[in-house]
């Protein structure tokens, strides 16, 4: 196989909190004015943005072209936030979730399209106090794209199993790995995309969507994998925010490979394996409930099988585009970590009390912070 390595882009959405409590606080505006204040988005190797809500705050780094970019723009953009929320009395936290329980105050993001989507969907968007991780990579011809999108489908599911990071909600824990998952597959336009024939199958149902009301326009398509309308990229939206610098740089490489093996195979024209979306939507389910503690579902079989073999079949079928990278190491590191010691939402089930677990996030949050 022959190989192009594309540049990639990663947005993380973060938790502003009360340093003492754990409690998500509606600091953003003040967070971002103390970054303009002190020159810091003009330098920053990413933009920062509002959320829907005004506890949250968000990042999106600059085009990368390698992982050591990606690690760079994540470390230097987490310092920058981190010092921004201190100089305000505010910690930053990256976890799908906060566990403690939901503040009653609305903090609503003043913005005319945040305000139209709470409008529209009442509690669900209320309720969207929700962190999660985007990856793009580069896809400037959307008909590939279109294939792409098909091929990606099957490792949703352990992609959703290896990102789980959000066991709590609102004081308890619910059973759930990524609960944020549930949370997010409340939303009319999220979930696994269907399989479309070609670009124009895909665009007759944006314009059907359209005309039906469900969506403005092809923005407001939230898919897990989906084709972005301001920037030329094929992007993944499934995973939760992990906790470590180093966990987002390994994703954002297993996505990359992810995404290269499928343009390879797609100029093969190797045949795509089908998959009922059923099966699929119920496999994306059954590893938000469980992570990588059970067995989960291969939707291309619809095997039942071990967590660490349905890694392990995913970081086979990718290695040539891997070593393609010449940048391994930082996936591979972040499968191994999986498998040895657990998700995100293990480490936090690990935490104690829920305000202990909430300070051990903001305490791995922090670039070269020491971990356990």
């Amino acid at each position: 196989m022959s190989f192009v390595i594309p540049t990639v882009g990663v947005e993380e959405e973060y938790q502003l909190v009360d340093p003492r409590s754990g409690v998500l606080i509606p600091n953003c505006k003040e967070v971002m004015r103390t970054i303009r204040r002190h020159g810091g988005a003009e330098e920053a190797p990413s933009e920062i943005q509002h959320e829907l809500h005004l506890n949250q705050i968000e990042m999106a780094s600059d085009v990368c072209s390698s992982l050591e970019d990606v690690r760079e723009a994540l470390t230097r953009t987490r310092r920058m936030l981190v010092d921004a929320a201190r100089a305000n009395e505010t910690e930053l936290a990256s976890a799908g979730t906060n566990p403690l329980p939901i503040p009653s105050d609305e903090a609503m993001t003043p913005k005319d399209r945040y305000q139209a989507m709470t409008d529209r969907y009442q509690q669900i968007a209320r309720d969207l106090l929700i962190f999660g991780c985007h990856v793009h990579v580069a896809m400037d011809d959307r008909e590939l794209g279109v294939q792409v999108m098909n091929r990606c489908r099957r490792w949703l599911p352990i992609l959703q199993a290896i990102t789980a990071n959000s066991p709590f909600w609102d004081g308890v824990d619910t059973g759930y790995a990524s609960y944020r998952r549930e949370l997010w597959a409340q939303w009319p336009m999220a979930g696994p995309p269907s399989h479309f024939e070609s670009l124009a199958d895909y665009q007759g149902c944006v314009d059907d969507l359209v005309a039906c009301g469900a969506i403005k326009d092809e923005s407001f398509l939230y898919w897990d994998i989906r084709l972005p309308t301001r920037v030329p990229t094929i992007e993944f939206r499934a995973a939760d925010v992990m906790t470590r610098v180093e966990e987002t740089v390994g994703y954002v490489g297993l996505i990359r490979a992810i995404v290269m093996l499928a343009v390879s195979e797609e100029e093969q024209s190797i045949p795509i394996a089908p998959i009922r979306p059923s099966v699929l939507s119920y496999a994306i389910w059954h590893s938000a409930r469980y992570g990588m503690n059970d067995q989960l579902v291969d939707p291309v079989t619809r095997e039942m099988l071990g967590a660490s073999e349905l890694l392990d079949r995913l970081m086979t079928a990718i290695r040539p585009a891997l070593e393609a990278t010449g940048e391994a190491r930082p996936v591979e590191a972040f499968a191994d970590e999986v498998i040895q010691n657990g998700t995100g939402a293990d480490r936090q089930r690990r935490g104690g009390e829920l305000s202990d677990v909430v300070a051990n996030v903001v305490a791995e949050t922090v670039p070269n912070a020491i971990l356990a």
